[in-house]
């Protein structure tokens, strides 16, 4: 476990629907102290507080922009993480990366719809959600425009992932 952050972090990972977002957002998550680490899922947002569809006219983007300023303000590492799509949220994600005093870090799986379904079928969610379900919501690399982020391919391990994101929230910090 790590010691508390000296300044906020927003960590953002995306990418399509059983690429591994939410194992490497636990992952990262549990080595942070309790209290200093808030992760914030798309799906939870949309699907289990919000109940609604995801579109251009939902109220998810403009939540998970208040959930997670509010607790960058409260100097928390925010974990924001979902599929994300740049056409909908690169605006919402310009804006908290660019807040005053912010680090953030950028990460986004970029996988073969056969790598995503391969992986979507070790999920428990597989027994609910076929394959061509999977299949129809793929949209491949979406990067965004304002920044550079760290592109995951399948070679990375869930491990090797949290690692580097653990580092960087470190490395961060000493920044400080």
């Amino acid at each position: 476990m790590t010691s508390a952050p000296t300044r906020p972090i927003l960590i953002v990972i995306r990418g399509d629907s059983g690429s591994g977002k939410s194992t490497v957002a636990d992952g990262v998550q549990s080595r942070l102290l309790r209290g200093q680490c808030a992760l914030i899922s798309q799906d939870v947002v949309r699907r289990e507080i919000l109940r609604e569809r995801d579109s251009l006219e939902g109220f998810t983007a403009p939540l998970i922009a208040r959930m997670a300023e509010a607790c960058l303000q409260a100097g928390k590492v925010v974990i924001l993480e979902g599929v994300l799509n740049s056409t909908r949220y690169e605006d919402t994600l310009e804006r908290l990366a660019t807040t005053p005093g912010v680090a953030s870090y950028f990460y986004a799986f970029d996988l073969s719809r056969e790598e995503v379904l391969a992986r979507h079928s070790l999920r428990a969610k597989s027994a609910q959600i076929t394959r061509e379900v999977v299949a129809g919501w793929y949209r491949g690399w979406q990067p965004l425009s304002f920044t550079d982020e760290v592109r995951i391919s399948k070679d990375w391990s869930a491990e090797a992932i949290i690692t580097r994101i653990v580092s960087d929230i470190g490395s961060s910090r000493s920044a400080a």
